[in-house]
């Protein structure tokens, strides 16, 4: 099977529900298979929250090592960051910040988006 790029995107905030713990458990199992799927995370609206250095990440540490060797992309996009008052230094160093116009690049290169 051909490598399929896959696009999870994290639009909530991280208190209160399992969206960011689920869909890190989601994607380590996309880079997992024998398929060998391209994963990039995006995270925009109330989701840009998971990208503060000070987000808990206890129950998801397991899956960053994976996700890591596997060249997964984390991006957070830049409008959402400063509408909700935060700057790019308030990231952990994993997050790469993009424009919306980038965001909605990957959304079109994807050959499927999973919402989280």
């Amino acid at each position: 099977m051909a490598e399929r790029k896959l696009l999870y995107h994290f639009n909530r905030a991280p208190h209160g529900n399992i969206f960011w713990t689920e869909g890190m458990r989601a994607a380590t199992g996309a880079v997992a298979g024998i398929d060998e799927h391209k994963v990039d995370l995006l995270f925009q609206g109330d989701g840009v929250y998971n990208a503060l250095k000070d987000m808990e990440e206890t129950e998801s540490l397991g899956y960053l090592p994976s996700l890591e060797d596997a060249g997964v992309h984390y991006y957070v996009v830049d409008e959402d960051i400063k509408e909700r008052g935060v700057g790019a230094g308030d990231l952990k160093d994993r997050f790469e910040v993009i424009d919306r116009a980038k965001a909605a690049a990957l959304y079109m290169q994807a050959d499927m988006n999973v919402d989280w």
